[in-house]
């Protein structure tokens, strides 16, 4: 069964709209607009477009998503944050010590002050507990440096290794829509987690 902890993180640096996050195995930065290419190469697998649902568009040819997870990343130039203000703010996960992108998360503003967050591992790092770091510096940026005060997720209940590293982060079940709708059109059953912090702080 897993252990409940949060995974210890520390704030390397928050200027220019830029943040850092450093988790025992991971390093997360802020995303840049040439960033967003290697986090669609993180997902763009059958595997995880079970869950994901992309369109097509989204989607990257095969090579193309091969040669950007075997090259450096974090090395990202324009400004912070995705392409499109609907996407929320994102930061990329890099492997610390190859420098390849890990996979992601993204923050996307809801009502008053809270969010959702969501996120996603590369295939080389599935399955190796990475999930709960993931989640928790998702919750770090939300609650210690964009002041919101609510965080919330949604996973389809199937989707085991989700449902437990949101857990394990530190969210807890909560009410929610019993269905989303994919990007792809796919309507899903969904299970949803919350997390809120009484006295959120921004940077």
């Amino acid at each position: 069964m897993a252990t409940r902890q949060r995974s210890a993180l520390r704030v390397r640096g928050c200027s220019g709209g830029r943040h850092e996050i450093v988790t025992p195995r991971l390093f997360f930065r802020t995303a840049t607009c040439s960033d967003a290419r290697r986090i669609a190469a993180t997902a763009g697998d059958a595997a995880a477009q079970r869950w994901l649902g992309w369109t097509p568009g989204m989607l990257l040819p095969e090579e193309e998503r091969a040669a950007l997870l075997a090259a450096p990343a974090g090395r990202g130039r324009g400004r912070f944050g995705l392409p499109s203000p609907r996407l929320g703010l994102g930061m990329i996960a890099i492997d610390p010590d190859r420098g390849t992108p890990a996979g992601s998360f993204t923050l996307t503003p809801l009502s008053g002050d809270s969010c959702e967050l969501g996120g996603h591992l590369a295939p080389d790092y599935r399955g190796r507990g990475l999930g709960a770091e993931l989640f928790t510096a998702g919750l770090a940026l939300a609650h210690r440096h964009l002041g919101y005060r609510e965080v919330r997720a949604g996973a389809e209940p199937e989707n085991i290794a989700s449902v437990r590293s949101l857990w394990r982060a530190g969210l807890d079940p909560a009410p929610g829509p019993e269905t989303y709708r994919l990007s792809d059109g796919r309507v899903i059953p969904s299970r949803w987690f919350a997390n809120t912090e009484p006295n959120p702080t921004r940077c």
